[in-house]
């Protein structure tokens, strides 16, 4: 029996697209490109991580690292950067619904500090039970450090607990540990999927 619902947020429960963002900024194509593979590449993955505290710190290495886009990596990494970050209603409804219905919910997720501020002003952070965030732990999905981290902190079975993900290496991962994983390409799909499982 299911009892357990986690979340993944980026473009689960929130919107997360940084092509769309840098394209905001009126650069050519190339230039959204060359900016989306230095800022979301592997020292996004360690600013998540927490390895990089700031998105000042992520600003300053990168800049070092690539002088030559400097001008466009200080007006990218600005304070305001996390508002990239904007509800998915549709999903956050489903949430509620899931609550209401009597399951568990909690938040698994691969995000920085200044994300998880500014996300957790939503309304759907008061429904859920629990949450392992990357920043804390020091691990990102899918290595099984952080998945270990969600069921040993709150006792959860893996096999009455069903995840939602739009990664499928993340998927993968949660699978390997007994988990059922949702990959979550659309929220229609996602929510047939997990219906299914609930039904058992």
């Amino acid at each position: 029996m299911i009892k357990n619902i986690v979340f993944d947020l980026g473009r689960v429960m929130v919107e997360f697209d940084p092509v769309a963002y840098l394209r905001g900024f009126g650069y050519p194509e190339e230039l959204v490109q060359k900016l989306f593979d230095i800022v979301f590449g592997h020292d996004w993955y360690l600013h998540d991580r927490g390895d990089y505290a700031t998105i000042d710190d992520l600003r300053l290495a990168l800049t070092q690292k690539y002088p030559a886009y400097a001008a466009e990596l200080t007006a990218v990494l600005r304070g305001d950067w996390v508002k990239i970050h904007y509800l998915k209603t549709d999903t956050a409804d489903y949430m509620a619904e899931l609550k209401q219905r009597g399951y568990r919910i909690y938040i698994l997720s691969n995000l920085s500090v200044e994300s998880y501020e500014y996300i957790r002003q939503y309304d759907f952070f008061r429904l859920i039970d629990g949450g392992v965030f990357s920043y804390q732990e020091r691990s990102c999905k899918p290595e099984e450090k952080i998945y270990r981290a969600l069921l040993d902190r709150y006792s959860l079975a893996p096999e009455e607990t069903v995840f939602l993900d739009d990664n499928p290496d993340n998927i993968a991962a949660a699978d390997r540990l007994g988990i059922h994983g949702v990959l979550f390409a659309d929220l229609a799909t996602a929510k047939e999927q997990t219906e299914r499982l609930l039904k058992g």
